[in-house]
């Protein structure tokens, strides 16, 4: 009985998996959540979109349903108790595709893409109305009035007619992305009918790829200062058609041409602090050319975002096009950069927004990464145009489009993105207006907060200062950061019958 038993049990371990405390999940929200309609314990389900790998296997599979519920909820209103919505969550079982729930304690540390902050508890703290920069500009316009008579007509005027106040309730519907971190390690069971039916590389393909790769353009040129900018990271092999639709299911949206509109629009919805869906993407050259294909996605602030730039090559790989791709996250709004009087800054570590698009698609079902084809005469460490650093292990994601119908399905609940009509919501904002100028309208509110700025100010320097000093260290000439290999488990996810 003891070889069957040892049998047994290494049989067992195989199929057992350990997401150790700690492990984020990046989880696409099926159902939709808002301040002023979700009441304490609705049901909230959503799934993970990119597979968690450890030690080259896949513990957490993209499709895992992770479910909870909310835990607590504070509206607006009216803005007379409160300022600020907030909304908490406790997820309490992960689901593998055709498995079991298993009890998990998992605590939300960030939404994507949100102006919303998350505190240290995961719960999520919604914006402040009256502390947008429109609103603040305001009071100096007000100031610069008070020499008049007609100062207090004038100054009711621009705040009650002019100045937008951003909608103070949290809204998100379903699709929107959040990410989570166990609170303690869990042993995921797999089911015992799951297999492996991806179509794998050969050898030589994967040695033409590769030689495809390294002679392909690793970096694109900003038009206006003529200066290396972003580098390409992403290879996608397909027609246009299969690009466009499976950009389209997994929840992305073709950026508008730059215009005086779009601009426009841009900086209003950077000012008073709310998404945008019409935002232009700066032009990048790719072998003198612009991109043929611009697709970002975002949530409600403008000022962050997810976007990639596509160019078609002249190459062909078994009959099918080449596109090459340069993905990058934005992350705040950025002024008088070179050539740029307003842009956006990125995320350093873009690596990170390969993977996003790499299994962003995957997630669909309309594309397939094959590999991650290694580039070693790229710098890990260089820098945008605008001066932004860019950090990468200089791999590129290679993905294989196909055919798809449709994307993975979200609950479909109907819920408003603002709450209550033009009246109350007129008579909320000057609610909350005569509220705020009651409480900060005095030079010992107005010196706290001058204080607080500095303090924030050093804070963010010194924080700024030591990403640097990492990133340098890993990523620089003789970092540690050693070279990864291709995430070989990324492209055996597996599928269940």
């Amino acid at each position: 009985m003891t070889p069957l038993f040892y049998f047994v049990y290494s049989i067992h371990a195989l199929t057992m998996q350990q997401a150790p405390a700690g492990t984020e999940l990046n989880v696409r929200l099926s159902t939709p959540l808002s301040s002023y309609a979700t009441k304490p314990g609705k049901f909230v389900r959503g799934v993970v979109i990119a597979p968690v790998i450890r030690d080259g296997r896949v513990v957490i599979p993209q499709g895992t349903e992770i479910s909870g519920e909310v835990s607590s909820v504070s509206r607006v209103g009216y803005g007379i108790y409160h300022e600020r919505a907030s909304i908490g969550i406790e997820f309490k079982n992960l689901t593998l595709p055709g498995g079991y729930p298993i009890p998990v304690s998992a605590k939300l540390i960030q939404v994507d893409n949100a102006r919303e902050k998350v505190t240290r508890n995961g719960v999520i703290q919604g914006i402040r109305s009256t502390g947008t920069i429109t609103y603040r500009v305001s009071g100096y316009i007000r100031t610069a009035l008070l020499w008049d008579v007609h100062a207090e007509a004038a100054e009711w005027a621009i705040k009650s007619l002019v100045v937008q106040l951003p909608e103070p309730e949290i809204y998100y519907p379903a699709g929107a992305e959040v990410v989570l971190k166990l609170d303690r390690s869990v042993t995921v069971a797999w089911p015992g009918d799951w297999v492996d039916d991806t179509q794998h590389l050969t050898e030589i393909d994967r040695h033409d790829l590769e030689a495809l790769a390294g002679n392909l353009p690793s970096r694109t040129i900003d038009p206006e200062t003529k200066q290396q900018s972003d580098i390409t990271n992403v290879l996608l092999i397909g027609s246009r058609e299969e690009i466009q639709q499976a950009f389209k299911a997994a929840g992305w949206s073709e950026a508008q041409p730059i215009s005086l509109r779009t601009r426009i629009g841009t900086i209003r919805a950077a000012a008073e602090v709310h998404g945008f869906d019409g935002a232009p993407m700066s032009i990048l050259l790719l072998n003198g050319a612009p991109p043929d294909l611009s697709y970002h996605k975002g949530l409600n602030d403008v000022a962050k975002r997810h976007h990639i730039r596509i160019w078609k090559q002249p190459q062909r790989w078994y009959g099918q096009d080449v596109w090459l791709a340069a993905a990058t996250r934005d992350v705040d709004v950025a002024y008088m950069r070179p050539g740029r009087p307003f842009t956006h800054q990125i995320a350093p570590k873009v690596d990170e927004e390969r993977e996003k698009i790499a299994y962003d698609l995957s997630f669909t079902g309309c594309a397939q990464p094959v590999m991650w084809a290694q580039r070693d005469h790229l710098p890990r460490l260089t820098h945008n145009a605008t001066r932004d650093l860019i950090a990468t292990d200089t791999r590129l994601a290679v993905v294989q489009m196909n055919h798809c119908d449709a994307a993975p399905e979200t609950d479909h609940q109907v819920v408003s993105a603002i709450r209550g009509n033009k009246f109350q919501r007129f008579l909320r904002r000057e609610i909350m207006i005569t509220r705020n100028d009651f409480i900060r309208q005095n030079i010992y509110y107005r010196s706290y907060e001058g204080a607080r700025w500095t303090v924030d100010y050093v804070r963010n320097r010194r924080k700024k200062a030591s990403e640097m000093r990492t990133l340098t260290a890993d990523y620089g000439p003789g970092g540690t950061l050693p070279a990864k290999p291709p995430h070989e488990a990324a492209l055996s996810i597996p599928t269940f019958r």
